[in-house]
């Protein structure tokens, strides 16, 4: 192989990652979930301890109580790598959370989430050059899976999914190249920081392997998983001393629990229509991305085909898919509570993209420019905040935050209120997509506000300076 394909990565690992630099945060976010780990990374490194008590974000709602000390509720593996790379960063620079908060948060998001970010949109490229014609849209696509979904707009605040989708993708082209141990460490670290994709695939990429590596790769897959449970019983047992993850430590008293039907410790779905809304609505995960819509029709296409790889492995990896997303949509019942979009799925759009190119014949690229433009769209407005306030269904309904089920329409109202305000624009998004009722929208946007730390201008909400 040339030496073009690897250029070309490391250009597009530098590109993503100056582009995502750009967007990172130096804040923390009032829905909880990434104080939560920023919670366990502070008390580890300045407090010497696993409850997070003394943490500044001990606020977090997604924290549990256990034998009455309060943890963070997350598997704990993510935070242990944040502590690892803090401690660094403290040791080097002296930069710390008391005193340089935003230094410290925004360095942390960028080493934790937008760096396998770009590390996945270069093995990415490499594999569509790789699999894929030279006469498809492979740039397209590629620039599609670096700004163009939910996934970009995540790849900015601290969270999981992200992390979870650059290690899925890396262990699916491992397995389809016969390098068993490569994809069986990478899919044991994928169960670790994200338990249910890591789960869902692994059986697949068993298969896959088997048929790549033959018995002794398998063997070596399955050693590699046995690893990872290891080290994913380890991290449990040293953060919260048992075995289990602190949500389902027995005894655990869980703040973000739910008022309505729940299956081990997750809110089931109220309304039949859920599903449907869960992947078009207006936290839908197609809507928010729709260029995702070409990867789902082309990983069909590519099945009934039979290319660019076996018919049968491309059946397992929709198999796994689906049962990701069926899963999600019939069990998992609150849009991922502030949340911009389905970000549950976030895992599998590297692999939906990947599959693009059997649908983009000469027509549908015409159509795949705007549909990618709009995505582009979405997923930037995703990045200015990614846990807007919004309606959860089966949460006890926030009084404030309820009023909005658009999370699209309600970013960007805010997003001009700050950057072009008093604009009849500024005036007919917040109307249209908040509300019509000045003061029940000025109570939005100053949640909204105060949710991304942002300070003046949750004052200037607070003063009824979107009043005419």
């Amino acid at each position: 192989m040339s030496d073009t394909p690897r250029a070309s990565g490391a250009l597009l690992f530098l590109l993503t990652l100056g582009f995502l630099a750009l967007l990172v945060h130096g804040r923390v976010f009032g829905a909880g979930n990434d104080a939560s780990r920023f919670a366990l990374i502070e008390s580890l490194v300045d407090f010497g301890q696993m409850p997070i008590e003394a943490s500044r974000y001990h606020w977090t709602i997604d924290r549990v109580t256990i034998a009455g000390q309060d943890y963070s509720n997350k598997p704990p593996l993510l935070s242990l790598f944040g502590a690892a790379i803090y401690a660094a960063i403290k040791g080097v620079t002296g930069l710390t959370f008391a005193r340089n908060e935003a230094a410290v948060l925004y360095l942390l998001n960028l080493l934790l989430v937008a760096l396998p970010t770009a590390w996945l949109v270069a093995v990415f490229h490499r594999s569509l050059l790789r699999y894929w014609r030279p006469q498809a849209p492979l740039s397209l696509v590629t620039l599609a899976l670096a700004a163009g979904t939910i996934l970009t707009s995540f790849s900015t605040t601290l969270n999981n999914h992200t992390v979870a989708a650059a290690l899925l993708f890396a262990a699916c082209e491992a397995a389809w190249s016969g390098n068993a141990m490569t994809a069986g460490c990478h899919i044991a670290l994928l169960a670790c920081i994200d338990t249910v994709p890591g789960l869902v695939f692994a059986p697949v990429l068993g298969l896959i392997v088997r048929d790549t590596a033959g018995a002794r790769g398998l063997r070596r897959f399955a050693g590699a998983l046995a690893a990872g449970a290891a080290l994913f019983v380890a991290a449990n047992l040293w953060v919260v001393d048992s075995p289990w993850p602190p949500k389902m430590v027995p005894g655990a008293l869980d703040y973000s629990s739910s008022t309505g039907p729940e299956l081990a410790g997750v809110l089931l779905p109220t309304s039949w229509t859920y599903p449907l809304s869960a992947l078009f609505g207006w936290h839908g995960f197609f809507t928010v991305s729709p260029v995702l819509l070409f990867g789902a029709a082309g990983m069909a296409r590519a099945a009934l085909e039979g290319r660019p790889l076996p018919r049968c492995w491309i059946v397992l990896l929709a198999a796994a898919c689906g049962l990701m997303i069926g899963g999600h949509v019939l069990f998992v019942g609150s849009f991922g509570g502030w949340s911009y979009g389905f970000r549950y799925l976030i895992p599998i759009v590297p692999l939906l993209l990947f599959f693009a190119p059997a649908v983009l014949g000469p027509v549908a690229r015409r159509a795949f420019v705007p549909v990618l433009a709009i995505s582009c769209l979405c997923a930037l407005l995703g990045a200015y905040n990614p846990w807007p306030p919004a309606d959860e269904p089966g949460t006890g309904k926030h009084p404030v935050a309820s009023m909005v089920t658009n999370p699209v329409g309600a970013n960007l109202a805010a997003w001009l209120w700050e950057y072009a305000p008093g604009g009849w624009l500024a005036d007919a998004s917040a109307r249209l997509f908040i509300s019509p009722d000045r003061e029940a929208r000025d109570r939005y946007l100053a949640l909204f506000y105060a949710s991304r730390g942002d300070v003046e201008m949750t004052l200037r909400m607070r003063s009824g300076v979107s009043q005419p």
